[in-house]
């Protein structure tokens, strides 16, 4: 009997990335965990490890939401000390902040892409036990620091953890701020990420100025958008908002002389008030191009074997960055075997959506306060019509 062939395509799908964690499989060579010792509690212990807080440098201070016990609440701790904001709270909440695992994976995507080195757990006596293994597989994929500041009496699932790991202890108020404000060196192109300078106001306040996007590409995909009039051109409306002020036009990247002061504004709101990595790229790209979200799986970026691409190959760093962080993120979904062709990989293609991401794409995209532009219109036919 002959087995049915698999294809090339499907052999390379290999698995996703999970937040697990065992003490029989650690990596011995990771750097050692810090435990900083303050058994009574002393306010200076946790002023100073706040103070350490410089992730443009790549050392991230985080203070866990107190009594916050679902598995998912310490990732997004992380992500907000990463400057990032959840979805408002007057919105549904999104999918993936309900999932322990995606929101894990979000961070990590973050932490990747940002070049975050070194974590501040401050009170890591309250955090428990799922979220201590959850953040040993996030320092077992990203090699990063860890350091714990334990207020408290310490619980058995951390003696556990230590047990297993190479560590050393800080019993000292003095020591730990020698160890906090030491190491911290720039990150190259991160340390440029605008979030780190300058981070827009969360939520948008009721008069900031409401951007249009550039018109929209005809490729790839014609598929026509929904639109409603206003008085500066046509936009998009997503269902039950109100009508919004004349918004300024943005202009595609592509008929930039030099970068504009609009763009950089989009970047900081981008930074601030997206936290889904995939996401805060499909706006970023939307934003310097037009492009619909319907057009975004189909997306290509220049390579070498493929220079003509959908994308320009010069995108602003802070785009770069999103796009690293998006492409990071599909990775730890859907990770491909390294080495296969990019026709089996789509590895030319940033965007690999799941169903139901285009409303929170289009939700994303105006909480930044922009709009879709009407598409571009056709070309008028020159071919002769029959009277």
């Amino acid at each position: 009997m002959t087995s049915t062939p698999t294809s090339a395509a499907t052999a390379a799908t290999v698995t996703r990335w999970t937040p697990s964690w065992s003490p029989d499989h650690t990596d011995s060579s990771l750097p050692p965990i810090t435990v900083i010792n303050d058994p009574h509690d002393l306010p200076d212990y946790t002023i100073t490890a706040l103070a350490s807080h410089h992730p443009a440098t790549g050392r991230v201070a985080v203070h866990p939401t107190p009594l916050a016990t679902a598995p998912a609440y310490l990732a997004h701790d992380l992500i907000r000390a990463l400057g990032k904001h959840l979805p408002p709270p007057h919105r549904e909440a999104p999918w993936w902040t309900l999932n322990a695992e995606s929101s894990w994976r979000v961070t990590l995507a973050w932490t990747q892409a940002l070049h975050i080195d070194h974590y501040v757990i401050c009170r890591a006596h309250r955090i428990t036990e799922r979220h201590l293994e959850y953040l040993m597989a996030l320092r077992e994929r990203t090699r990063t620091r860890l350091t714990l500041v334990i207020s408290g009496p310490p619980p058995a699932a951390l003696a556990t953890v230590l047990s297993a790991v190479r560590h050393h202890e800080i019993d000292s108020l003095e020591a730990a701020r020698q160890h906090l404000n030491t190491g911290a060196q720039s990150r190259s192109h991160a340390s440029n990420y605008p979030g780190w300078h300058h981070a827009a106001p969360f939520p948008a306040p009721d008069d900031e100025p409401w951007y249009a996007l550039p018109p929209r590409s005809r490729h790839p995909g014609r598929r026509p958008a929904t639109t409603t009039p206003t008085s500066r051109g046509t936009v998009n409306l997503l269902p039950g908002r109100a009508t919004v002020p004349p918004p300024v036009v943005l202009l595609a990247l592509t008929d930039l002389a030099a970068p504009s002061p609009h763009h950089e504004a989009v970047a900081q709101r981008i930074h601030t008030r997206i936290a889904h990595p995939v996401h805060a790229a499909a706006v970023a790209v939307r934003a310097l191009t037009g492009y619909g979200i319907d057009q975004l799986a189909h997306l290509t970026r220049p390579t070498p074997q493929r220079p003509q691409a959908d994308l320009p190959a010069d995108l602003p760093r802070w785009a770069e960055l999103l796009l690293e962080a998006a492409h990071v993120h599909s990775e730890l979904e859907n990770y491909t075997r390294p080495g296969l062709p990019a026709h089996l990989t789509d590895a030319n293609k940033p965007f690999r959506l799941t169903c139901g991401e285009e409303e929170e794409i289009a939700h994303a995209t105006e909480t930044c306060r922009l709009l879709a532009a009407n598409p571009a219109p056709e070309r008028p036919s020159t071919r002769r019509k029959n009277p």
